[in-house]
């Protein structure tokens, strides 16, 4: 493993997933997983052999106990885990849909930040924040103070805007909220069905829509199986830009397909 000066902080939520064999009806069968953003950020960030720690919060209870052993066999550092006096927060896939139903009211869902933020990033060279946990509801103070003090300390940022319109009463709201987190950013990315949750353009000028003119940061813009857009932001100008098709591949489900890009 590298060292600490080369370390990865991956902070957000981690859910437990349920996927229905056919439809949900009395008597059907599920299957679950461990999911969340920051957890599947995390898990493919090990696969790859980074040295990754997650900063998240799981329910005190069956499921966030099975969680943490999960993370830590996958080689994911918990050393900033936390178990809450919590119910886990639950997900159930939506038979042939993308889309999904949550229960996370009264749950334990997003993190808990453990020290002050200067001082926990302190080892990270680079931390990735999710906009799940963004809302004032979840973790929004949390998440600009992270931002702030990686802009203040030279830790490197990226984040997902992982827009969900459950979370969001505006697009102005969530734009505004955008915009608190994406200044301080050295990487971002965006799908399409975010920018659009936005009521932004679903391009690279969509994401300079949301951020001032003096925005700097290199931008990923996907849109499913469609080509993905990578460009090089300098000063609101995009001085380099490339787009690539993904290669075609066979999934039993695209959940999570955007954490594992990112």
């Amino acid at each position: 493993m590298a060292d600490d000066a080369r370390r990865t902080l991956v902070v957000g939520d981690t859910t437990i997933d349920l996927y229905p064999d056919a439809s949900v009806s009395p008597g059907g069968r599920l299957r679950w997983d461990i999911g969340g953003t920051a957890a599947n950020v995390a898990r493919w960030m090990a696969m790859l052999d980074g040295d990754v720690a997650v900063l998240t919060a799981v329910g005190d209870d069956f499921f966030g106990r099975s969680a943490a052993r999960h993370l830590e066999r996958s080689r994911v550092s918990t050393e900033h885990l936390s178990t809450v006096d919590a119910k886990s927060p639950i997900t159930l896939l939506v038979p042939d849909s993308e889309r999904w139903n949550a229960w996370i009211d009264g749950s334990c869902y997003g993190f808990d930040l453990p020290a002050e933020p200067a001082t926990l990033l302190a080892p990270y060279e680079r931390v990735h924040l999710e906009g799940v946990t963004l809302p004032a509801a979840v973790n929004r103070d949390d998440v600009l103070a992270l931002a702030e003090a990686a802009d203040d300390g030279g830790t490197r940022l990226s984040f997902d805007l992982n827009g969900r319109a459950a979370q969001w009463a505006t697009a102005g709201a969530y734009r505004r909220a955008l915009c608190d987190v994406l200044t301080h950013c050295d990487v971002v990315f965006a799908g399409d069905a975010d920018l659009a949750l936005a009521e932004a353009e679903p391009t690279v000028e969509g994401i300079l829509e949301l951020v001032p003119s003096t925005f700097s940061a290199t931008v990923f813009v996907t849109g499913g199986a469609a080509e993905t857009t990578a460009a090089s932001v300098r000063d609101g100008r995009v001085v380099e830009r490339v787009a690539v098709a993904p290669p075609a591949v066979e999934v039993a489900t695209t959940a999570g397909a955007g954490d594992a890009f990112a």
